[in-house]
């Protein structure tokens, strides 16, 4: 099995075989090393370049001709003839998934041995294939892990920050409870290590009142404190608490636990709350984290703006070449919507074929400009359908935080901006304060 630290070094060297004629992708997240029949070849390769993963040309449908390049990841598909031995040495040197027909425990069996890190089923799940990719290397661009430290010892709480910063993980400190609140709420941490006794409010007080809020109960809380009464850490548990460390501790240990319940916290909140199709959060996390922006808009006195997206005609894609091909071109959007915005935007689909934006610190005429923009890149995406290229349009309506009293009123803004595109003639962009009024 590859090793953590190898991830995307050189893999060994399988023998050569020829390979077919390769369609050229456009640079994209990771190298992806690809191997199948010719038969079979084509379509995973596109699939992956609709998931904006670049598939190295340099190998062949069976093998490495030779010196193969640095690989993100390798995948492999049972066509071939000894697929288990590709994969043994695949695996040395990077993550490797198995594309397979077969699913008995004598196959799974062999795929542990040969260091197969997962085994998807045919017919392939795109979705299925992206979650797996983004869990074995990471996605595009990872944030780094937002810990909030509330300790009313400052020195202490210090040393514990700097030993998380150096594990590359952004570090607040609150020294006193209503402090630690405030600075919650402001930025949403994805992880509270907190004290347990401090004057006037402790810390299990302190959880309780975070855990008033459903917004929050998935954000872990880590208890850390020289309290050793084993009760006294149940209670702590109970109320909010999802881990104790009694101090002290030592830096390196305090790191892997905070890191460990960030991952798993993330991976959890990920499942809960992202659209399985595209990945982009749901319509209820997409609506908590615009009354979240517009908060903060309200307190800094900042300007955000809402877009909200159509796909123009999407019924008749699904009609006239099924729900598969739909399917796809709503990844296609997702993808053009993540990759063309800031990594400050946030991205959410609404609907079936409905998307949502927040544009933070952004008024209404510049977010128009970005996802106008946007629409003219998405309109020259040609899909493979029916033996012929499919292009799809969108339509979208802007509207600005400022003016709007809460969500409902910015997302109706923004929706009666979009039916005033669609009803001028679709695949454009308009602004709510210049959109004619519904009839």
């Amino acid at each position: 099995m590859y090793s953590p630290l190898r991830v995307g070094r050189a893999a060994a060297q399988p023998e050569a075989v020829s390979s077919p004629s390769i369609v050229p992708f456009a640079q994209g997240r990771g190298r992806i090393g690809l191997f199948a029949d010719a038969q079979e070849f084509a379509a995973l390769a596109n699939v992956l370049s609709e998931l904006s993963y670049s598939v190295v040309p340099e190998l062949g449908s069976a093998g490495v001709p030779s010196g193969p390049p640095e690989l993100t990841a390798a995948i492999v598909s049972d066509s071939l003839d000894r697929p288990f031995d590709l994969c043994t040495k695949l695996s040395a040197g990077c993550p490797t998934i198995l594309v397979a027909s077969k699913s008995s425990f004598e196959f799974r069996l062999a795929a542990v041995r040969a260091g197969i890190d997962a085994l998807l089923l045919k017919p392939l799940d795109a979705k299925e294939l992206a979650d797996w990719l983004e869990h074995l290397i990471g996605p595009a661009e990872v944030d780094p892990y937002s810990i909030l430290i509330v300790d009313d010892d400052t020195l202490v709480a210090s040393i514990y920050a700097q030993a998380l910063r150096n594990a590359g993980m952004q570090v607040r400190i609150a020294d006193t409870p209503a402090d630690a609140l405030n600075q919650f709420y402001a930025d949403v941490p994805d992880l509270v290590l907190m004290d347990m006794q401090m004057p006037e409010v402790n810390g299990i007080e302190l959880a309780r009142m975070i855990r008033q809020s459903r917004r929050y109960l998935s954000i872990p809380i880590v208890f850390l404190s020289a309290e050793q009464d084993v009760h006294l850490q149940m209670e702590a548990r109970r109320f909010g608490g999802d881990d104790f460390i009694a101090k002290p501790i030592e830096p390196g240990r305090l790191v892997s636990v905070v890191r460990l319940r960030a991952e798993r916290a993330g991976a959890v909140r990920s499942v809960m709350e992202r659209d399985g199709l595209t990945g982009l959060l749901n319509h209820a996390r997409f609506k908590d984290r615009l009354v979240h922006e517009l908060e903060r808009c309200g307190r800094n006195g900042g300007e955000l703006s809402v877009a909200m997206i159509d796909l123009d005609r999407f019924k008749q894609v699904n009609d006239t070449h099924g729900h598969l091909v739909g399917d796809r071109v709503i990844r296609a959007l997702a993808n053009t919507l993540t990759a063309g915005l800031r990594k400050i935007d946030i991205v959410g689909r609404c609907g079936g074929e409905e998307f949502g934006v927040i544009l933070l610190d952004t008024p209404p005429q510049a977010a128009c400009l970005a996802i106008d923009k946007l629409r003219a890149q998405f309109c020259e995406i040609g899909l493979d359908a029916s033996s012929r290229r499919l292009r799809s349009s969108f339509s979208a309506g802007v509207a600005g935080s400022r003016g709007c009293l809460g969500v409902d009123q910015i997302i109706a803004a923004a929706d009666a901006a979009l039916y005033a595109a669609k009803h001028a003639g679709r695949n454009r962009v308009m602004n709510s304060e210049a959109a004619p009024a519904p009839a």
